[in-house]
C-alpha cells in the first residue's frame, strides 16, 4: 500500500513539474466549457485575492505580506483571482500568482538564485495586484464572457488607477472603499498655475482648489449624518443561509477626492453606504463606489456587490475540500498547474450541480404537465 501511495505522489509531481502539457490551452478549454453552461448577460466578474501560508522561504514568490486567510502580515504566497457569477452559479475564472518586489530584483544575487531554483520564467515580473486584476478582466473580455459589472473589495476599489482602468474599458463597477476615503459633494474647481505669477518661494507646480470650493470630507462622516428615514431596506436570500441577510443602504452622488492636492479631478460616482446590525445591536457601516447609471436603484447596486458572497463559499470549497492550499512543491510551473487542476475539479462539480438542477426543473415540468393533462381529462 505504501509503495502505491509513493508511486501516486511521484506521478503527481511529474505531472505538475516535468510532463509537457499546455496549461494555458487547458485553462482556455475549461473557461469555454463553463461559459457554455453559465454565460449570462447579467453576469458579474468578481475580483479578489487569497493567501497561501508558508513556513519556509524557498517556495516560488513566497514573502512576508498581508495574508487574507490569516488576517495579518505573514509568510505566504498570494493568488489574484477572477470569479464568474452567472445563471445562479459561481466558478473560478482565472488565478495567477502575485510576484513580490523581492522576487524581481536582478541586482540581488539571492533573488536571482531563488528565481533560478523555482524555474521562474525570465519574462515574469512584479506587477501591482490591481494591474493583474485588470489583466484578468481583459482575459474575460477577450473570451467574450458576458457580464454587467465588475465587483471588488476595498483593497482594489480604493485604488484610483484601478477604477480608472475600469472606466477606460467602459466597465461598470461596484467596488468597496475605505471609511477614510475623501469625497467632494460638489464638482471641484481648480485654478491652473500661472507661469507669469511673481511671488517669493517655489512656484506652484499643480492646480489649486479654488477657495470657494468646499473641502472634501471623509465618507465615514457622511455615514454618520444619514437620517433614519433615508435608509432603504433589503433582504438577500441564499440557499446556504439559514435566514435572509438584512441590509439597509443609501446612496449619494459624489466626486472622489483622491489626489486632489495635485489637481486631479475625478468623475462623479455613486457613494453607497450600507449598514448592518451586529449581534450586539450596534450598526456596522460599509462604503462603496459605483459608476452605474444615475437611474440605477440603490438596492440593485447593493445586490450586485453582494455577489462577492460566492467568493467566500468558493474559496472554502477550493481549499478545504479540493486541496487548493495543499501544494507542497516550490516551482512556478508546479504552482500554476496545481491551481489549474484544483479549479478543473471545482468546474466538474459545478457542472454536476448544473445537470442536477436541470433534471429537477425537467421533472417539475413533467409533473406540471401531468397535472394539467389529468385535469383536462376529467
Amino acid at each position: 500500500m505504501s509503495e502505491k501511495v509513493h508511486a501516486s505522489e511521484r506521478g503527481m509531481q511529474r505531472l505538475l513539474t516535468e510532463v509537457k502539457w499546455d496549461r494555458d490551452g487547458a485553462f482556455g478549454e475549461y473557461r469555454r466549457r463553463m461559459l457554455a453552461e453559465t454565460a449570462d448577460p447579467q453576469g458579474v466578474l468578481v475580483i479578489d485575492d487569497t493567501g497561501f501560508p508558508k513556513k519556509g522561504r524557498h517556495s516560488v514568490c513566497v514573502a512576508r505580506q498581508y495574508c487574507g486567510s490569516l488576517g495579518k502580515v505573514d509568510n505566504c504566497q498570494i493568488g489574484v483571482s477572477l470569479t464568474y457569477v452567472g445563471q445562479g452559479f459561481a466558478w473560478p475564472y482565472a488565478m495567477e500568482l502575485f510576484v513580490p518586489q523581492s522576487w524581481d530584483n536582478p541586482d540581488d544575487p539571492e533573488c536571482v538564485d531563488m528565481r533560478k531554483k523555482t524555474y521562474m520564467p525570465a519574462d515574469v515580473h512584479y506587477r501591482e495586484k490591481w494591474q493583474m486584476a485588470l489583466d484578468l478582466i481583459d482575459q474575460a473580455r477577450s473570451d467574450g464572457a458576458p457580464h454587467r459589472a465588475v465587483v471588488a473589495d476595498g483593497w482594489y476599489g480604493d485604488i484610483t488607477d484601478f477604477r480608472q482602468g475600469l472606466d477606460d474599458r467602459q466597465e461598470r463597477y461596484v467596488v468597496g472603499v475605505y471609511s477614510d476615503t475623501q469625497v467632494f459633494m460638489e464638482s471641484p474647481v481648480f485654478v491652473q498655475p500661472d507661469p507669469q505669477e511673481k511671488k517669493r518661494g517655489r512656484k506652484r507646480k499643480y492646480p489649486k482648489l479654488i477657495e470657494t470650493n468646499p473641502l472634501p470630507v471623509k465618507i465615514s462622516e457622511l455615514g454618520k449624518c444619514v437620517a433614519e428615514g433615508d435608509w432603504e431596506h433589503l433582504e438577500i436570500r441564499r440557499d446556504c443561509l439559514d435566514k435572509p441577510l438584512v441590509i439597509e443602504a443609501v446612496s449619494r452622488r459624489v466626486f472622489p477626492a483622491q489626489g486632489y492636492r495635485k489637481g486631479t479631478a475625478h468623475e462623479e460616482v455613486w457613494l453607497i453606504i450600507e449598514r448592518r446590525k451586529k449581534d450586539d445591536g450596534e450598526y456596522e457601516l460599509r462604503y462603496f463606489f459605483s459608476n452605474m447609471p444615475q437611474d440605477m436603484p440603490t438596492l440593485e447596486m447593493v445586490r450586485l456587490f453582494h455577489e462577492r458572497f460566492w467568493i467566500e463559499q468558493g474559496y472554502q470549497q477550493l481549499k478545504e475540500e479540493l486541496g487548493l492550499d495543499h501544494h507542497e512543491g516550490r516551482s512556478w510551473t508546479g504552482w500554476r498547474r496545481h491551481v489549474l487542476l484544483v479549479i478543473l475539479a471545482f468546474g466538474y462539480l459545478t457542472l454536476q450541480r448544473i445537470q442536477e438542477k436541470k433534471l429537477e426543473q425537467q421533472n417539475l415540468w413533467y409533473q406540471r404537465m401531468g397535472r394539467i393533462q389529468s385535469s383536462l381529462s376529467q
